[in-house]
């Protein structure tokens, strides 16, 4: 279910952290920028949490980083990767509709619904996206947090592997 962003809609859980922690991060000017946030302030948080590159005018976006629980439930490292390519990769619909309104300016954005990986239908997930911009108007990075459900129970654990195997030697992922 996709819905206009509303701080009030938000489950009272790491979203509503994440968010808060945004929100105090934003300035006068606009949105916060990438060099505004600190992994340190937000630990808890960073096994759930996304940046992405906006790519031009929001015609894709590229992964700079993805937490361990995001990493584990596509079972890749996301690092450099387009979401595009993704899940025209993995035959899944490409969700991008909320990452280009929050690129274009519309603010953040929340969604409720079913993961979009092959093979993870049956996972619910709570998403929100967030705006960083290095200019405080124009939005180059999407801040995004995830938390995927098995039934009405948070999941914090590992997936199995889908389709992907996620390389053992696989370099830990900077902000």
């Amino acid at each position: 279910m996709n819905r206009a962003f509303d701080p009030a809609s938000l489950p009272d859980n790491k979203l509503r952290r994440l968010y808060d922690y945004w929100r105090s991060r934003c300035r006068e000017s606009g949105y916060p920028s990438r060099l505004d946030i600190d992994p340190l302030d937000i630990p808890e948080l960073l096994p759930n949490v996304f940046l992405l590159d906006v790519v031009g005018d929001a015609e894709d976006f590229v992964f700079r980083l993805a937490g361990t629980l995001v990493e584990d439930v596509f079972s890749m490292s996301l690092r450099g990767k387009s979401i595009t390519v993704i899940h025209k990769d993995a035959g899944t619909p490409v969700p991008v509709a909320q990452h280009i309104e929050v690129a274009r300016g519309a603010g953040p954005r929340y969604r409720e619904g079913i993961v979009l990986v092959s093979g993870r239908e049956h996972w619910k997930t709570q998403r929100l996206l967030l705006p960083l911009s290095s200019d405080g108007r124009r939005v180059d990075v999407l801040m995004g947090g995830a938390i995927f459900m098995l039934g009405d129970r948070i999941s914090e654990m590992t997936a199995e592997p889908w389709s992907y195997p996620r390389p053992a030697n696989d370099p830990p992922l900077g902000f």
